[in-house]
């Protein structure tokens, strides 16, 4: 009888050591889930960031062009209005500048701020970006000439 206790003692045992390291098991892939997903939205965003943050800066004419270009490229290819930039002549002061990303009206109606933007290749201009406090993306550049051009 004796032997009988002992055993289930240690069968008990047993099972709740099983039982503390599944549950250490599962906390840790919880843990690990969060970290990864949290990781990869800012390599995301990152990547969206790049094509346009390397103007970033003082920056002759046809690299605003370029800029521009690309903008109208992204405008045009974008999923929703939400991913839309919009160019400006504001000077945004810092990167945590944040100008709210465009979410109503529909994307035809959009206005990139473009259309009657004049950039002269002889000049160089201040480029700078406003990004989204919700989703760390760049919704707005502000080109301003530098004076003295």
């Amino acid at each position: 009888m004796e032997n009988a206790s002992k055993a289930l003692i240690i069968a008990g045992a047993i099972l709740l050591a099983i039982l503390i390291i599944g549950l250490g098991m599962f906390i840790y892939n919880q843990a690990a889930d969060t970290l990864g997903s949290a990781d990869i939205s800012g390599q995301q965003v990152d990547s969206y960031n790049r094509e346009f943050i390397q103007y970033e800066g003082t920056r002759q004419g046809s690299q605003v062009r370029t800029l521009i270009n690309n903008i109208k490229s992204h405008n045009r290819n974008a999923e929703d209005i939400s991913q839309m930039i919009k160019v400006t002549d504001t000077k945004y002061v810092s990167p945590n500048d944040k100008e709210p990303a465009p979410t109503s009206g529909d994307k035809g109606d959009f206005d990139d701020g473009t259309s009657g933007l004049q950039i002269l290749s002889a000049r160089t201009y201040e480029v700078t970006f406003a990004y989204d406090s919700d989703s760390g993306y760049v919704t707005a550049v502000g080109i301003t000439p530098k004076s003295g051009d």
